[in-house]
């Protein structure tokens, strides 16, 4: 049973860093798919963002190490980013068995984080940054 247990907290610890190497070595291409994705059909039709435009861009330049200029594009991935490190933070805590809570829990927070977000994307097709 333990030589079960130090597998599983190997393999947790192991795979993120495995997937984060081979994102970078593999950066040029995962970026050259990303040009092939077509483009959004509410901007080309209407002129208007949709909450995801941005994001294949704002992902390249991440990828790139261009914090602010992803964060120009669209915000949503580095945020996704960032709550996937606090989750994978408390699954460490747990498979070591100290478990904290980390990530965010309360409904006000994320209807707050919901709110802030709508107003964001509304707001965005009104004042137009690039």
């Amino acid at each position: 049973m333990k030589n079960n247990l130090k597998w599983k907290r190997a393999a947790v610890c192991i795979f993120p860093f495995a997937l984060a190497i081979t994102a970078y070595f593999l950066r040029n291409q995962l970026i050259f798919w990303g040009t092939l994705f077509p483009s959004c059909p509410s901007y080309t039709y209407l002129d208007i963002y949709c909450p995801g435009c941005g994001n294949t861009r704002s992902v390249q330049h991440l990828l790139k190490g261009d914090i602010i200029g992803s964060v120009r594009f669209n915000p949503i991935p580095l945020l996704g980013i960032i709550l996937g490190i606090l989750a994978y933070i408390e699954l460490i805590t747990y498979v070591f068995g100290r478990h904290k809570k980390i990530f965010p829990r309360s409904r006000v927070y994320w209807w707050t984080m919901g709110a802030i977000s709508l107003l964001y994307f509304v707001v965005r097709n009104f004042i137009r940054p690039f």
